[in-house]
């Protein structure tokens, strides 16, 4: 069995490296100005929301227009797909803490996504009690965006540095895959690659 290891390894760096090459080559130099001015957009909604008599609630509909503008940018290859699929996502969760819901009908479909949201971009879990406090008392309005500004702002800087990066993925993806192989080769535990390094 140890035999066919290096040549199964060859073969799916060479699938690998394919899938990362075509995935790049659409994402030319528009996509990553298109997707600046994507986030510049959203991040400006956000401040204008935030700032006095800028009423939050008022952002729904400034939010659509952009998911509107993004899912032209993408179809006419503007923007790559991850941009479009996490912007998206970002979008959705903007729009989703904007809304009035004095009933708390939205929130069951949707707190565990939300709350998983939050803990995947800033690295912590919210307190459950704060949160019921935001969606029982206020029912969206913009104070559930203030809970969400972390996690959206990490969300922004992360799509920013994977537009920077656009160009550098399958060089990366090339010197973690021939690493790799090289460890695979010679026989060497993750650790003693470790060691190595």
């Amino acid at each position: 069995m140890k035999q066919f290891r290096f040549p199964i390894a060859v073969a799916l760096m060479g699938v690998v490296l394919g899938v990362a090459m075509s995935a790049a080559e659409p994402a030319q130099v528009p996509a990553d100005q298109a997707g600046s001015q994507f986030l510049d957009r959203l991040v400006a909604l956000m401040v204008k929301s935030a700032a006095p008599g800028g009423g939050a609630g008022d952002i729904g509909q400034e939010v659509v227009l952009l998911a509107k503008d993004l899912k032209a940018a993408h179809e006419a290859k503007r923007v790559d797909d991850l941009f479009a699929v996490r912007y998206l996502r970002l979008l959705s969760a903007v729009r989703q803490a904007v809304l009035m819901d004095p009933e708390v009908l939205y929130w069951p479909m949707y707190r565990f996504t939300m709350m998983d949201f939050i803990e995947e971009r800033t690295g912590r879990l919210p307190e459950w009690r704060e949160i019921l406090f935001i969606v029982n008392d206020h029912g969206g309005a913009g104070v559930g965006l203030g809970m969400l500004a972390d996690a959206v702002m990490s969300e922004v800087v992360s799509l920013h540095i994977h537009l920077e990066t656009l160009a550098r993925r399958p060089d990366i993806l090339k010197g973690y895959l021939e690493r790799g192989m090289k460890v695979a080769g010679q026989g060497n535990s993750e650790g003693n690659l470790l060691r190595e390094e």
